[in-house]
């Protein structure tokens, strides 16, 4: 019997297959995943997992110094990306050198969007994905305002522009489409964040096909409860649910997602998964990462949905 070991080319999974020369008795290979996602296999053909990691994470405008200086946590925002190993995932805050920084530091992602100021000035709302598994099909960003084309504008009581970014994928391993968006709501403008709310319901169904899931990640300023929250969940025009709330393992890690950079454990729940009911939705978990100094990556803490799709 002989043993064949491959590691894939993004370093995310390894396959050992231990064969006979004789084909009727071959063994179950396993893939190891990072992440801790594990998949039985037969023979030596990697099996098409129906599972999808999504997660989305504030990762700090780099605005501060000393300890949670962007240089400082760079390599512990990616490095927390990395673990957790999502296969979307949508960030916000990120200007475009830190989002450079990012790439350079994920290889196996592309990113989408632009600065909310246009081209590359200001915060982005990126999605990024990984080529191996997705087809990218469309995208495009809007502004979250009246007039949703117009690069820069600010919407109602809103302090600073605000955009969402979407994509249209098509996941090779199970042949299914979906569209990812990802947004970050105004911090000040209580009318805003209605009303940005309203648009994402409106806008999102006129940009999905028959059978198209639809998975909205972000930073939405809003607790659940909320104006903008309900606006999302109980709307005529698209059916969201809040993924935390519908995970057939419940909910795993803290109750908050923002927690300021020295002390985890308190905080606000404004960080969210939604997604169309066509999503399955197995785990779902706030995950607390901490750097060797003992403070968080982010102020934010990410979040993490695995999803199954009908």
């Amino acid at each position: 019997m002989s043993r064949r070991q491959h590691l894939c080319a993004d370093r995310r999974t390894a396959v050992v297959c231990f064969e006979c020369s004789d084909e009727r008795y071959r063994v179950a290979t396993l893939e190891l995943r990072m992440g801790g996602r594990f998949r039985r296999q037969s023979g030596c053909s990697i099996a098409m997992s129906e599972t999808l990691r999504v997660a989305s994470y504030n990762v700090r405008v780099a605005v501060d110094d000393g300890l949670d200086a962007w240089e400082q946590r760079v390599d512990d925002v990616a490095s927390t990306i990395r673990f957790h190993d999502p296969d979307l995932i949508g960030l916000q805050e990120p200007r475009g050198h830190q989002l450079e920084d990012l790439r350079e530091r994920l290889p196996t992602y592309e990113w989408l969007g632009v600065g909310r100021r246009g081209g590359e000035e200001g915060e982005f709302s990126p999605v990024g994905y990984r080529p191996r598994r997705f087809d990218l099909e469309d995208s495009k960003t809007f502004w979250l305002s009246e007039t949703p084309g117009e690069v820069g504008s600010v919407g109602w009581d809103a302090e600073l522009p605000r955009i969402a970014t979407w994509g249209r994928f098509r996941d090779r391993e199970t042949d299914k489409h979906l569209i990812h968006a990802n947004t970050h709501f105004d911090h000040v403008g209580g009318r805003a964040r209605e009303e940005s709310a309203s648009l994402l319901a409106d806008h999102l169904p006129t940009v999905t096909s028959d059978h198209e899931a639809i998975v909205l990640t972000g930073d939405f300023n809003c607790e659940p409860n909320s104006a903008p929250y309900e606006r999302l969940v109980d709307n005529d025009n698209i059916d969201l649910r809040d993924a935390r709330k519908h995970a057939e393992h419940g909910h795993h890690g803290p109750e908050h997602t923002v927690t300021g950079f020295e002390d985890p454990q308190t905080g606000r729940r404004i960080d969210y998964v939604f997604v169309t009911p066509d999503v399955n939705i197995a785990q779902y978990a706030t995950c607390v990462d901490l750097r060797s100094t003992g403070r968080v990556p982010s102020d934010h803490l990410p979040v993490v949905a695995d999803l199954q799709f009908s």
